[in-house]
């Protein structure tokens, strides 16, 4: 998963996370997903000071019985900013990642460059891709 992030970012990308907090994950795994987020934000371009081909941006959902946008995509510009950003609280409560795939389809939608939604639970983890182009 990711060797796939890593592919799609070289050239900037847009990245939302979607992270199970529910009571399947746990408080432990749901700190080793926040980690795995902090790893994949040190490898993307922030903190450029031009915008342009090569710069990311980092948006997080996390879910339970719904989701809940902690930040979008605009929110944060440096990478430290982000890294401070992602230490989020473990909700609890069920699993409804139906309902936040459908969330983070609506909240990224109108993004025309690269998405890439991750979500975990204890039995299976998803990956959902989606590259387009950037112009320039």
């Amino acid at each position: 998963m990711l060797a796939i992030c890593l592919a799609a970012c070289l050239n900037g990308a847009d990245v939302v996370f979607a992270l199970d907090a529910s009571d399947s994950v746990g408080f432990v795994d749901f700190q080793l997903m926040t980690h795995f987020v902090g790893m994949v934000i040190q490898t993307l371009d922030i903190d450029s000071v031009t915008s342009g081909p090569t710069i990311s941006r980092v948006g997080l959902i996390i879910y339970s019985d719904s989701p809940v946008l902690k930040f979008n995509l605009n929110r944060y510009t440096t990478k430290a900013a982000l890294l401070q950003a992602v230490n989020v609280p473990y909700l609890t409560g069920s699993t409804n990642t139906a309902q936040t795939i459908r969330f983070t389809i609506i909240v990224t939608n109108h993004h025309e460059y690269y998405r890439i939604v991750f979500t975990s639970n204890s039995s299976v983890a998803h990956c959902q891709y989606q590259g387009v182009v950037r112009q320039g």
